[in-house]
């Protein structure tokens, strides 16, 4: 039965007004890798994406497209979804912030937290950015860098460092929320969860902005018309970040049932909104994977939206779920039982350019994960974001390098020793069967070595060594997964297949094979069986070529069993391997 920790984990819900770029397939192959391996592991996991409607820019773009908002949306959500299927996404959920059982959850938080007065009304003017859905202070602001277009009067105004517009100076009669009435609860929080935003050096930039004094936020817009209206002032609908972050909470507290994934959308949705057959569709487990403290979260999520996630949004729960307690001195403090109903983590990472160069569609280096994967490969794109930089740093995408990275690791490196297994245990003449060498078979659950043995005398420093670092070897696995770093256990891997590699080549079972058959199939075996233990390691990355790679090795129903939690199952198998036949190669070469 699954283990008694849970694992939900989230990717930012994406605006619905463009198509998923290389940065979304980032987020979102994180996203997938970490409950993937959470998944096989036999841990009852959830994995929520989506998109996020209720906002400004995407009645600009229905408008752009001369489209109806709705049939806009519902276009876009499509093609969302197309998107992640073509690369095999196993999320539980999709939401869209259109929908009702949204909207009906938002209303609720809404109206709960302006009963307990955390919500009020006032005046302000503020410089607000369309781009960034967010308002802009005046040190977040800069200079156009090309003074070319800096220009004169309005025009010399600072603009947005993400998008080079000049903010909207907006001045109305909105709806606030009480920020600053949490500004100690929300340290004393930080103090007491040290791993809350990975990397650190990212919560260190978190900690800082709260540490110069918060201020309250406005959570609705007067002069939008498509949105959540208030329930309490229905002439106002929701600021996009108060809707768009609870619907992480909407998805356990309406959690689509099994087979009901696709629940009906747009026009269709809102004519069922009030009926039975709708909310049929949705079950309750917000018990299970969000009120309780023994299920992991975690958010990723870019670094230009860190602050709405690390400050913004764990005061809204605080609000929400009245989780703080008042002392003597009426402030607002934390204790040790809210953290049951907070986010675990905010894993978040950091732009990269292409190239060496911003992406920008005026430059044509803007990477559409599904025509660059076409061109080259699936598994190039996700090896490479993945492998060339830490999450949560900065850097470079380069297309020459990629390419480079793919073949030594991919090409070269695992697919030329799974291919030397196939073809010499073919050439095996007996059977093409390999099993492990009596010098290193269990007795009793006890591993021993029979270092007397010609082969094991010969090449104990690779073949024994290896076989005695095989627990330490998944620990390794394990805890890189679980600390989310998916860069080294990507290096230890292709480390292991280094020495695996030189194992094959010191050994030479391709001159071996010609007088001493008994030895070469020893080799085989220890080739073949660190082949597997490199598969299961690799699944949750690349999940398709690696269950091609288990039948190529004999090994049948791996992904089926994987796919049903048998992980740590088969790390401790002893398999045989029966290789029957030559494939078409796992991984072909790429020309730069």
């Amino acid at each position: 039965m699954p283990q008694d920790k849970k694992f939900y984990i989230t990717t930012p819900i994406y605006y619905g007004n463009g198509l998923p770029h290389v940065g979304h397939f980032y987020s979102s192959t994180i996203a997938n890798i970490l409950f993937k391996y959470h998944k096989i592991s036999w841990v009852s996991s959830r994995f929520t994406t989506g998109i996020d409607e209720n906002s400004q820019k995407a009645v600009i773009k229905a408008q752009e497209a001369d489209m109806g908002v709705m049939e806009y949306l519902d276009y876009m959500a499509v093609e969302h979804q197309k998107t992640w299927d073509y690369f095999n996404l196993d999320y539980t959920d999709f939401i869209r912030t259109t929908s009702p059982r949204h909207h009906s959850l938002v209303q609720e938080v809404l109206q709960h937290c302006y009963d307990k007065w955390d919500i009020y009304q006032d005046y302000y003017s503020w410089k607000y950015c369309i781009g960034c859905e967010a308002y802009k202070k005046d040190d977040e602001l800069i200079p156009h860098p090309n003074p070319l277009l800096r220009g004169e009067g309005a025009s010399s105004q600072l603009v947005c460092a993400d998008h080079l517009t000049v903010p909207e100076l907006l001045k109305e009669k909105n709806y606030f929320f009480k920020l600053t009435r949490y500004q100690t609860w929300i340290e004393e929080f930080y103090d007491t969860n040290p791993d809350f935003v990975l990397p650190h050096f990212r919560y260190n930039e978190v900690k800082a902005f709260v540490w110069r004094g918060l201020e309250d936020f406005s959570i609705s817009r007067e002069t939008n018309t498509f949105g959540i209206p208030l329930p309490f002032d229905t002439s106002q609908v929701t600021y996009v970040w108060f809707d768009a972050l609870f619907n992480y909470y909407t998805s356990c507290k309406y959690s689509p049932k099994p087979h009901h994934n696709s629940s009906p959308q747009g026009e269709d949705e809102a004519a069922l909104w009030d009926t039975q057959e709708y909310w049929s569709h949705f079950q309750d487990e917000s018990k299970l994977f969000w009120e309780s403290d023994d299920v992991t979260k975690v958010h990723i999520v870019g670094k230009d939206i860190i602050r709405f996630h690390a400050i913004f949004w764990p005061a809204m729960l605080a609000s929400y779920f009245d989780l703080w307690e008042m002392w003597e001195d009426w402030k607002l403090h934390y204790k040790d039982s809210d953290r049951e109903k907070l986010p675990t983590t905010i894993l978040t990472w950091g732009y990269f350019t292409v190239d060496g160069q911003k992406m920008s569609k005026s430059l044509g280096n803007v990477i559409d994960p599904i025509a660059y994967s076409k061109e080259y490969s699936k598994e190039l794109l996700g090896l490479y974001i993945l492998s060339a930089f830490p999450i949560g740093n900065d850097g470079d995408y380069s297309r020459d390098d990629a390419i480079k990275t793919y073949n030594a690791k991919l090409a070269n490196n695992l697919w030329n020793l799974v291919n030397r297994v196939v073809v010499l245990s073919l050439k095996l003449s007996e059977n093409s069967w390999i099993l492990k060498p009596r010098w290193l078979r269990s007795d009793d659950n006890i591993e021993w070595f029979s270092l007397d043995h010609p082969l094991a005398v010969k090449y104990w420093k690779y073949a024994v060594k290896i076989w005695q670092n095989i627990e330490s070897e998944s620990r390794w696995f394990q805890s890189s997964m679980k600390d989310f770093d998916l860069k080294f256990t990507l290096d230890c891997v292709f480390r292991l297949l280094d020495s695996l590699n030189k194992f094959a080549d010191e050994t030479q079972p391709w001159q071996m094979i010609k007088t001493d058959e008994e030895g070469t199939r020893e080799v085989l075996y220890t080739l073949a069986e660190w082949l597997r233990q490199v598969g299961l390691a690799l699944y949750p990355f690349f999940p398709e070529k690696m269950s091609e790679m288990f039948e190529k090795l004999g090994l049948k129903d791996y992904a089926k069993q994987l796919e049903a939690g048998k992980l740590h199952d088969l790390l401790q198998r002893e398999e045989m391997f029966v290789i029957l036949e030559k494939w078409e190669a796992l991984f072909k070469r790429i020309e730069v």
